[in-house]
């Protein structure tokens, strides 16, 4: 006998706020609204599609068993919700369609819409003049309506000429709320950079997370608080807070005291900076604001004030490691552990010997949230130190240099066997095609079967 008929209830004859409930704990949501308008029931469209206020695009649907669905929103859906949308967050390759739908419907000019948010995709982060472009004109499309802009672009090109003719027709009287975010460093600072920023004068607060100078040729100096103030404060009379990170890179930098730096910063506004040369005849100047906001920082050597008393870039999650003066020793890493308790992506690139080489024998470590660890330009040192002695439990990416995979799979060390038992994805410099069977003794069978597939 079978009662279960007698306690089924159907979603049709729950109330609104029940329904409405239960489609909120969908996620990503918009397959939610992609499924619904084909179903051909007016009354859970109408829910689902009159409180779409805010709209989330950053899942990764090109990896997803859903890509057909998804198109669904921008040919159903988009046109149902549009006056509706408050807020957008898209990740960067969705750009294009959102251009191509408002140059095909312009009069649907999201009337509501205030919010925009451009992250880059993980899939695809080298994004470059194509989508730079797009955010352009995206800017140039709705900046009009916009009150906060929140934009992530890993690469720039700015040499276009078509940039600089879209800057000069930006207008957004109503932004207050600004954040970019530009981690690879690009040229044309002066020339692409600081024009659009001087045309966004109501600007209240800004966050600019920038590295400059890709050739290291311009600009001609180090970016310091007098460029801040004439490029940009300048041009902002309404700014209350100001946070940024600004590395810039300079060859054949002349040498600058720190002092000279700091006193180029006379607001009142806690500020630092580290400025650092190289034997490659590179110099860097690090200015940011404090509290420190970021969640990345590269290129650090070892006399960068990394660790302090306050805990200044405790919420640091991605790290690029350089020094070529000088090595990485084994009491940067215990101390690293501690001041970057939240780390999950590491990148080292030095190949100076460690000296003290008691202390690196009997170190043992633990980086509790490390996922991804980067090693192709390196000593054998740091193979050792974070493969060998240190405990990384949530390690799931390596990339490292084919010799030094062999060497530290050759010592057959248990803690190395342990951390690459996790590795979900194994790279290395080149295919090692005749090693196949060594790998995949030491990682998962077919974390490094992906990455020659991918490279054939």
């Amino acid at each position: 006998m079978n009662c279960l008929p007698r306690y089924v209830v159907h979603l049709l004859d729950l109330s609104d706020e029940l329904i409405l409930a239960i489609m909120n704990q969908v996620k990503p949501h918009v397959l939610l609204l992609c499924s619904i308008v084909s179903i051909g029931n007016n009354r859970l469209e109408q829910l689902a599609l009159d409180k779409c206020q805010s709209i989330d695009l950053t899942f990764d649907y090109l990896q997803s068993l859903h890509e057909s669905l998804f198109q669904r929103f921008y040919s159903h859906v988009l046109p149902r919700i549009f006056n509706n949308i408050q807020s957008l967050t898209l990740h960067i390759q969705h750009l294009h369609n959102i251009l191509t739908f408002i140059e095909k419907n312009s009069d649907k000019s999201f009337p509501n819409f205030t919010h925009l948010r451009i992250m880059p995709c993980k899939r695809n982060p080298k994004t470059g003049t194509p989508y730079t472009l797009d955010c352009i004109c995206l800017l140039k499309q709705l900046g009009q309506q916009l009150d906060s802009f929140i934009v992530s672009i890993v690469y720039v090109d700015g040499t276009e000429l078509r940039l600089m003719f879209k800057i000069s027709s930006i207008l957004c009287p109503n932004l207050k709320h600004l954040s970019m975010t530009i981690y690879r460093n690009f040229d044309d600072y002066k020339k692409c950079f600081v024009p659009l920023l001087q045309r966004l004068s109501n600007v209240k607060f800004l966050t600019l997370l920038l590295a400059i100078g890709e050739t290291g040729k311009t600009p001609n100096h180090f970016i310091d608080g007098y460029d801040l103030e004439n490029d940009i404060i300048a041009y902002m009379p309404h700014l209350c807070q100001f946070n940024f990170h600004i590395r810039s890179i300079l060859e054949n930098a002349p040498h600058v005291e720190l002092d000279t730096i700091r006193q180029s910063f006379f607001r009142q506004q806690s500020v630092n900076c580290a400025v650092n040369y190289f034997n490659n005849n590179y110099g860097q100047c690090q200015i940011y604001s404090l509290p420190f906001i970021g969640t990345r920082l590269d290129f650090i050597f070892n006399r960068f004030p990394l660790f302090d008393i306050t805990n200044t870039f405790c919420m640091v999650t991605t790290l690029l490691l350089f020094d070529d003066i000088e090595p990485f020793e084994s009491i940067f890493f215990e101390r690293l552990a501690q001041a970057l308790p939240h780390l999950r992506t590491l990148e080292i690139i030095n190949k100076r010997e460690q000296k003290d080489k008691i202390r690196t024998t009997t170190n043992n470590l633990k980086f509790s949230h490390l996922t991804t660890l980067i090693l192709f330009d390196i000593h054998m040192n740091y193979v050792e130190q974070l493969l060998s002695r240190t405990y990384l439990p949530s390690l799931n990416e390596l990339a490292i240099c084919n010799d030094i995979l062999l060497a530290i799979i050759n010592q057959n060390q248990h803690q190395t066997r342990d951390n690459c038992s996790r590795v979900e994805r194994l790279q290395t410099s080149e295919p090692l095609y005749n090693s196949v069977n060594v790998v995949q003794n030491y990682f998962p069978s077919d974390s490094y079967l992906k990455q020659l597939v991918e490279k054939q």
